[in-house]
């Protein structure tokens, strides 16, 4: 299909679904008052639990290999291509009475990994192998371990715009740390004779950060009952922290040869964005003191220049962070 015919019925799938929605918004059946929490104990904690499926994308190059012919010369470089990996997502919450706003206190774990190895002539694109001189080497192999922690606080309060449609503004403080170890193995045949130089590289960089947050979540409700109702979700959110950025290099080979390397640590702003759409499922029971709610959904998170890592192929990475995939969430309130 033609690219030009899919942006041009864009619009009129767009008035479409607009028309169905406002008409859906404006009619007598369906909830009268769908709410996000019982409506008979306006004052109650809520414990979630998320189960997370994401995929990692970061662009770091780890090596490059130079091949020669007789007008030019070829660079390929080696970079890691993560795979997707489990995670977590825990939270604690608090509905308070008075005017009916809510906290939310949420930790996510998240770690993924990914190797890589290729055949020389090859090059390390390090500062630490490098300053060792010798270069190219006959075997390269690296690993990357990611390591994410993350803590959000929230306020925010859930206002009924219509009998269908919930818009919870909040702002909150997003704080924690995203740790990025790569560990590469190096092996330079017949280097002495038969024997062979074996080398190790160990790259460190530590991240932590803190700041302010702002959100904004919607939610569309649809169903015919009081007690549950199916619902599309939407939210957004961004924040601004405070990061600081480590980095350390250690090389040593068979020769007992150390390099040790350090960058300046860096403190600048750090800018993330987050977003999810996703189903959910609202029901109410024991006489509306409690509420259960199940979403799933797809969510990405975006986080600028996470990688500081300086190469020696392109200087100072600069590369985003960015984390996707599925988030499932059970939530109860008592």
């Amino acid at each position: 299909m033609d690219l030009r015919n899919i942006f041009r019925a864009i619009p009129k799938v767009v008035s479409v679904i607009s028309i169905i929605f406002m008409k859906h918004l404006s009619s007598d059946d369906g909830l009268a008052n769908p709410s996000i929490r019982p409506k008979a104990q306006p004052k109650t904690i809520d414990m979630s639990i998320e189960a997370l499926y994401w995929y990692t994308t970061e662009e770091i190059d780890w090596a490059f290999t130079l091949h020669h012919d007789q007008s030019s010369t070829q660079t390929s470089y080696k970079s890691f291509v993560f795979n997707s990996a489990p995670g977590f997502r825990v939270g604690l919450g608090y509905n308070m009475e008075h005017d009916q706003w809510d906290t939310q206190l949420n930790y996510t774990w998240f770690q993924s990994k990914a190797s890589a190895s290729s055949n020389g002539p090859i090059t390390p694109g390090f500062s630490a192998a490098r300053l060792s001189l010798l270069e190219p080497f006959s075997k390269g192999k690296a690993n990357i371990n990611l390591h994410y922690n993350m803590f959000d606080w929230d306020l925010g309060r859930t206002y009924l715009i219509s009998k269908h449609l919930l818009v919870r503004p909040s702002l909150g403080i997003k704080a924690g740390w995203i740790n990025q170890i790569i560990h590469s193995h190096w092996e330079l045949f017949n280097f002495i004779g038969p024997y062979s130089l074996f080398a190790t590289e160990n790259l460190k960089q530590y991240f932590k950060a803190g700041g302010p947050k702002g959100g904004l979540t919607t939610k569309w409700c649809f169903g015919n009952t009081q007690k549950q109702f199916f619902s599309l979700i939407g939210a957004f959110e961004a924040g601004y922290l405070w990061g600081h950025w480590s980095i350390q290099d250690r090389y040593v080979d068979t020769l007992h040869t150390v390099i040790d390397t350090k960058t300046t640590p860096r403190s600048f702003g750090s800018f993330m964005l987050h977003s999810f759409i996703g189903l959910g499922w609202d029901c109410n029971f024991d006489h509306d003191r409690s509420h259960f709610e199940f979403k799933l959904g797809y969510e990405i998170e975006d986080w600028f220049n996470q990688c500081q890592i300086f190469s020696d192929i392109s200087g100072a990475q600069n590369n985003d962070l960015i984390l996707q995939g599925l988030r499932a969430s059970l939530r109860f309130d008592f």
